[in-house]
């Protein structure tokens, strides 16, 4: 690279105060955002732009040693980089690069003019990735923070008050007030993978908390769905429920979705009935992937999970009961004689007819079909689960 003359040099040093004025006011006028910042922010701007201009001028001066362009945002602090993104930082640099190529080469002598548009461009490229790295180097640690932020909020869960829990959600960016799911994957991720499981979550649901525990990484999901996930006519439950299967689909590993919870406050119910299913998920080799922390609940009970036993009688038990005697009855006699209708209808001197209709309206009220192998396990446990709980009779 040509050398500039030591009159060149001079000329610039003289001339630097002048183009600094000049690149401020050229930002002034064409950025109309740069003038909504806070006072505190432009003129953090403006030093760095002094900075740079002065750099620029130091980087000609062969007399001056090497200069490093990331040392022009030495004088800036990081929170700058929350009020000013990375492509309105391009902006910037790129109009004070324009405002020294306009008026450098006019304040040397002819024979230098190349040579500063050459060297302006060049510091100019420099600078570019100087700012790519300062970006990237914060985008990293506030990625690294809210990682764990989102690990706080998730222990919580597991660990504290519903209030605590969802304090520490709020943290860690949640916002919304709708209802909350879990998702547990026995799968390993790293840092890139798992910011995309998070970029992958905000395109279906408003909230999402990630975070990865040795061989498994937990997922809650929160808030309203998407309005591409949104339909007419399903509650916001059914709707998140959905985004949680789609997002569970895409996981490696066995993979169990919690119940859908009323908010973040109660996620921890949801995120501990995952977990208990993820144990307990062994026992079900037959169990489809992703599954249902809900339709492990045999498993669960024989592991020894108390939210399965309060499950159980929530969902199956007491709608079975509310039904009546005669609903219960039939279920259990049913069962208990390996599941034959005629032998059921003598039993109880009923039609078999009538012992089908019964059936199918617990299958219809309830959701477990005595008829289902699977199914029949689930209404049976519940039974004696209700009938433990009630104590002996009298």
């Amino acid at each position: 690279m040509d050398q500039l003359s030591a009159p060149a040099v001079t000329a610039l040093r003289q001339a630097q105060n002048t183009i600094i004025e000049h690149s401020l006011d050229r930002i002034s006028a064409a950025h109309p955002w740069y003038r909504t910042l806070s006072a505190a922010s432009r003129d953090q701007i403006e030093k760095v732009a002094r900075v740079g201009v002065t750099m620029f001028v130091d980087s000609v001066d062969e007399s001056g040693g090497a200069v490093d362009p990331s040392g022009i945002f030495n004088v800036a602090p990081v929170a700058l980089t929350g009020a000013v993104t990375l492509e309105q930082t391009l902006e910037l640099v790129r109009t004070v690069v324009d405002v020294v190529e306009e008026e450098a080469p006019d304040v040397v002598p002819a024979a230098g003019h190349d040579a500063v548009r050459v060297r302006v461009l060049t510091f100019g490229r420099d600078v570019g990735f100087a700012v790519a790295k300062v970006y990237a180097r914060v985008a990293e640690a506030r990625g690294a923070w809210d990682a764990r932020l989102e690990s706080v909020a998730v222990d919580a869960m597991l660990h504290d008050s519903p209030d605590d829990a969802a304090a520490r959600a709020g943290t860690a960016g949640w916002r919304g007030t709708g209802p909350a799911v879990a998702i547990v994957a026995r799968t390993v991720l790293d840092a890139l993978a798992t910011s995309r499981l998070r970029h992958e979550c905000r395109q279906h649901v408003q909230d999402c908390l990630v975070s990865v525990h040795g061989d498994s990484v937990i997922v809650v999901l929160g808030g309203a769905a998407k309005p591409a996930e949104s339909s007419a006519t399903a509650s916001p439950h059914a709707e998140l429920a959905s985004a949680a299967d789609r997002i569970a689909a895409d996981l490696d590993g066995a993979v169990v979705i919690g119940p859908v919870v009323d908010g973040v406050a109660q996620a921890g119910h949801s995120l501990r009935s995952a977990l208990a299913g993820l144990r307990a998920l062994p026992g079900w080799s037959e169990a489809p992937n992703p599954c249902r922390a809900d339709d492990l609940l045999p498993e669960r009970l024989l592991a020894g999970d108390p939210l399965a036993s309060e499950q159980i009688q929530a969902l199956v038990t007491g709608p079975l009961r509310e039904m009546g005697v005669l609903y219960e009855e039939t279920v259990v006699t049913y069962l208990a004689l390996g599941r034959s209708l005629e032998m059921t209808a003598r039993t109880l001197f009923v039609h078999a007819n009538t012992v089908r209709y019964r059936l199918g309206r617990v299958s219809k009220q309830i959701g477990w079909d005595a008829t289902d192998a699977r199914d029949g396990l689930v209404l049976h446990l519940a039974v004696i689960v209700g009938r433990l709980t009630a104590g002996p009779t009298q």
